[in-house]
C-alpha cells in the first residue's frame, strides 16, 4: 500500500475545493452589471427611443414637437441576490416631446436581463402628465 499517496491527498482535495469555491465566486461577481454601466445603458437606449419617438410624428403634428425633446427617469430600482437571477433592474421613463398644452407625454417601462446586459423595453403608454411633473413640461 502506498501511504504517500493518502498523505497528500486531502491537501490536493482541500486546494481543488478552495480553487473551485473562488471560482464560483469570480463568476457569480461578473453576472451582474454595476449601476453605472445599468444607468449608462439606460440614458444611451432612451435617447435612440427618443430620436425614434420625434421620427414618428406624423407631419401635421410636427407644429406641437418641443423645441428640445427630453426625457425623465421617473423610477428606477436594482435587484439582488435571487431576485436579480433575470432581471437586475427596472426602469420607468417619462418622455416630453409635445406641446405642454397639451398634456401628452408617453411612459415606457424597461427591464435589464441579468444573462445579455441588456434593457428590455416591455410597455409603452401615452398618457397625461403625471402630477409631479406638470411644471416640468415647458423646459
Amino acid at each position: 500500500m502506498n501511504t504517500g499517496f493518502l498523505k497528500f491527498r486531502p491537501f490536493r482535495l482541500g486546494a481543488f475545493l478552495l480553487a473551485f469555491a473562488c471560482g464560483c465566486a469570480v463568476l457569480l461577481a461578473g453576472c451582474g452589471s454595476s449601476t453605472k454601466t445599468m444607468q449608462k445603458n439606460l440614458e444611451e437606449i432612451a435617447g435612440e427611443d427618443l430620436q425614434d419617438i420625434v421620427k414618428e410624428i406624423p407631419t401635421p403634428a410636427k407644429a406641437s414637437l418641443l423645441a428640445k425633446p427630453y426625457f425623465k427617469v421617473d423610477e428606477f430600482q436594482e435587484f439582488h441576490g435571487d431576485t436579480a437571477i433575470v432581471y437586475q433592474a427596472k426602469a420607468t421613463l417619462v418622455f416630453f416631446y409635445l406641446d405642454p398644452s397639451l398634456d401628452l407625454c408617453q411612459v415606457r417601462k424597461y427591464r435589464y436581463k441579468t444573462s445579455s446586459g441588456l434593457w428590455d423595453r416591455y410597455d409603452v403608454k401615452l398618457m397625461h402628465f403625471p402630477k409631479k411633473y406638470s411644471g416640468l413640461a415647458s423646459q
